[in-house]
């Protein structure tokens, strides 16, 4: 005999409900919710039906309660005011909806290390971790190693985190900067850099050392401050006042550049790219404002982003390094 089918508030819509609007077992409902199990072609169509008609929603707690694990993927990051780490969160975000994961965001306090916060992210039973920050260390790695959670370091990595890295190869793209500057005739180069201890700052900085002294030069000044404009301001205006005479900057990234930019312009009243021409690092969507213009190396995101999703499907995760080459982009603070 067919059950009689009973209209239900879609906030509490249970499988108990779906099966008796669709005149199926409990059982039947459980395992095409969870993809698992036989059921049969008419059984199956009625009850996906009736998940459409219903509204039926999973709740992510409960079903974590009987997994052992959500579908929850965390995303810790740090300095979500620097104008890349929105654009790395739309990305990363973007490509985990597509693949109908779950999404839960940390964002560290200044100066608070990752150990602090794994336990925490833990007790969501996620099902995977992107770190954006540098300071994962070997325990915290070891930590969720042993829950059975992967960790994926994108973006920035510490090298005893023991946890596979996504990055953009900052060492070439530091590299491609100062041959684009050389090119374009410059000799006297100084360098703007960010966090002293950060990763990209580290590479990128060698990398264009590395291409200065394959062409026979030595740097200017090198400077290390933080990834913001209000840096990039300030280390101008040091350079300035200590006498550095500097035809060329590179910048550790774009928030750096425009501060430095704004700097040149408006406070010592030299043209830009006439006088000092300028590279900076990321291609965020300000780099192409028209008061910029910034020519800039471009962090490749889109394959970054797929190269962290294929390795948080990944069961066995070996600690491994991808680098993927950056792009240069050539706009208007280089001179031709």
């Amino acid at each position: 005999m067919v059950q009689e089918r009973r209209k239900v508030s879609p906030g509490r819509v249970t499988q108990r409900d779906i099966a008796r609007h669709a005149s199926a077992s409990q059982a039947a409902v459980s395992r095409v919710l969870m993809k698992k199990g036989y059921v049969a072609d008419d059984v199956k169509k009625r009850i996906e039906e009736a998940i459409l008609t219903l509204g039926y929603r999973p709740d992510p707690a409960a079903r974590s309660l009987i997994s052992g694990r959500s579908n929850i993927i965390a995303i810790v990051m740090a300095n979500v005011l620097n104008p890349f780490f929105p654009l790395a969160l739309d990305a990363l975000t973007g490509a985990l909806r597509k693949r109908g994961r779950d999404i839960l965001l940390f964002n560290a306090a200044a100066g608070q290390k990752i150990d602090e916060l794994i336990p925490e992210v833990l007790r969501y039973r996620v099902a995977g971790i992107i770190v954006t920050t540098a300071d994962l260390t070997s325990r915290a790695a070891e930590i969720c190693n042993e829950a059975g959670v992967p960790v994926v370091m994108f973006h920035r990595y510490a090298e005893l985190g023991n946890a596979p890295i996504v990055a953009c190869d900052n060492a070439r793209g530091g590299s491609d900067a100062a041959n684009l500057l050389l090119d374009a005739g410059c000799r006297k180069l100084a360098y703007l850099g960010g966090n002293s201890g950060s990763s990209p700052n580290r590479d990128r900085r060698a990398g264009w050392l590395e291409a200065l002294a394959a062409r026979g030069l030595a740097p200017v000044a090198t400077m290390n401050g933080s990834f913001t404009y209000d840096w990039g301001a300030e280390g101008v205006a040091r350079l300035m006042h200590q006498g550095s005479d500097f035809d060329a900057l590179f910048c550790g990234d774009d928030a750096i550049a425009c501060g430095a930019i704004d700097a040149l312009r408006y406070k010592f009243g030299l043209r830009v790219p006439e006088d000092v021409s300028l590279v900076g690092f990321d291609d965020v969507p300000q780099a192409a404002w028209e008061a910029y213009r910034l020519s800039t190396i471009r962090q490749p995101v889109p394959e970054m982003v797929e190269a962290t999703m294929q390795l948080l499907e990944t069961e066995d995760l070996a600690p491994t390094k991808i680098l993927v080459p950056s792009q240069v982009i050539r706009r208007s603070t280089v001179r031709s």
